[in-house]
């Protein structure tokens, strides 16, 4: 009988952390067949190998929860383990945190939906319906019929082109600095500008109206837009300081209100006391307080002030309250242009009341549906409760100031040869002048 081939023994060594246990498996070969036979070392006792992965301690293996996947008493995968239950399916951590995240991630998109997107689609909507037709057809946009002509009053100008921002052979760069609704607020216009460093040589002041009216110092406002060569649009309380000027000294050259010092003017009232409000004898009292060359100033501030194109901007114009689309600059109605916040969407009518759909949202619609060289952007004041409000084609400036808000500026400078202008929004805290308003109208 051939003597068996010498027993070659290989020897591997694993080291299970947890109870320092020391295996090791000793494997021997008989004439090239594998017939492994194992011992397991404990305190230098044989036992029965266990594998490393048996060592391991995890949820898998000691909770009940996953189902009886290895036997305790065989070193193989039980045959006979029960595979896990629907109920302990369901109830796994892994599971109820997994369902719990798609529930939570399901109520975000919901409320997304509810409170932002279906409002902003629903306005997308209503706005796309109420243009489609008149750009389509080109009639029913208001303010293409027929309408009075105004004589007293400047329906519109331009700026002249030098004043755009534009880069200089000297290396200076002119700037267009417009003002929100000062309101009689001089000290704080004054903050304004040197916080901007205003610089009168390289820089124009474009004020968007309601220079003056409810706060303390109206004329000394006017004065020093004067004395800036300020430009200017006529905003509604302007208008009707100009209006009441206009019929003290055209229609009652010396009649005074009914309710003003009788014995001082030595004169008797010959107007109807039924024809004044409240807000008409301030508009007197203001009117009383400017000079001729003050209400000179203020008469000539056009309703529209043509800015000209601006790089990414389009053609720019300034307007005291607002614009309809649609509707070229010299058509469009000077009182709605002075006084809308809100627009219908269905005849397009504007309309001073602040509840509604704002006229900038129409406009900004009417805009994007142009190509790009049609487009225009407006820069007004006005609707002080809906504050600072920057979109793509309207800028809205006024902030409150006479309230107790601030008062805001908007600086354009040259953006560079290729590229598109600067903008920066600058503000000044102001303190209520409403007490010590003179010519305080809504």
């Amino acid at each position: 009988m051939p003597n068996s081939p010498e027993p070659l023994w290989r020897t591997e060594r694993y080291t299970d952390d947890s109870d320092t246990k020391s295996i090791r498996a000793d494997i021997d070969w008989v004439n090239g067949d594998e017939k492994p036979t194992e011992h397991y070392m404990e305190d230098h006792q044989p036992s029965r190998l266990r594998r490393p992965i048996d060592l391991v301690r995890n949820p898998r293996r000691t909770n009940s929860d996953y189902g009886q996947l290895y036997s305790s008493e065989s070193d193989e995968v039980s045959s006979s383990a029960d595979s896990p239950t629907w109920k302990q399916v369901l109830t796994a951590r892994k599971v109820r945190r997994s369902t719990l995240l798609f529930l939570l991630l399901l109520i975000l998109l919901w409320g997304n939906w509810e409170w932002w997107l279906r409002p902003l689609w629903d306005e997308h909507v209503s706005l796309r319906r109420a243009l489609d037709e008149r750009m389509r057809t080109g009639q029913g946009w208001f303010g293409t019929n027929m309408r009075p002509v105004f004589t007293d009053m400047i329906q519109l100008k331009t700026l002249d082109a030098s004043l755009i921002p534009q880069g200089g052979k000297t290396g200076k760069r002119n700037r267009l600095i417009f003002v929100g609704d000062v309101h009689g607020c001089k000290k704080e216009l004054v903050s304004l500008l040197s916080k901007v460093s205003y610089n009168s040589k390289t820089d124009h002041l474009i004020l968007t109206g309601d220079l003056i009216s409810k706060g303390p110092h109206s004329p000394a406002v006017v004065d020093l837009a004067l004395s800036l060569n300020a430009s200017c649009v006529r905003g509604n309380h302007e208008d009707r300081v100009l209006l009441a000027h206009h019929d003290m000294h055209k229609l009652h050259l010396s009649s005074p209100g009914p309710r003003e010092d009788m014995k001082l003017s030595g004169a008797q009232d010959t107007l109807e006391e039924e024809r004044f409000s409240h807000r008409d004898y301030t508009d007197r009292q203001l009117a009383k307080s400017l000079s001729q060359r003050q209400i000179d100033y203020l008469a000539a501030c056009p309703v529209i002030l043509r800015v000209g194109e601006i790089r990414g901007m389009g053609e720019v114009s300034v307007v005291h309250a607002g614009l309809i689309p649609g509707v070229d600059l010299k058509n469009q109605d000077p009182l709605a242009a002075m006084t809308m916040r809100t627009v219908d969407l269905h005849t397009h009518v504007p309309s001073s009341i602040a509840d509604g759909v704002p006229w900038s949202k129409l406009w900004n619609k009417y805009q994007s549906f142009l190509p790009r060289h049609l487009r225009s952007t407006v820069i007004y004041g006005h609707d002080s409760r809906r504050g600072l409000s920057l979109s793509k084609y309207s800028k809205g400036i006024d902030t409150g100031c006479v309230r107790g808000g601030r008062l805001t500026a908007l600086v354009m400078e040259y953006g560079g040869k290729w590229r598109n202008a600067k903008m920066r929004t600058v503000s000044v805290k102001c303190k209520d002048n409403r007490a010590t308003s003179m010519g305080a109208g809504q």
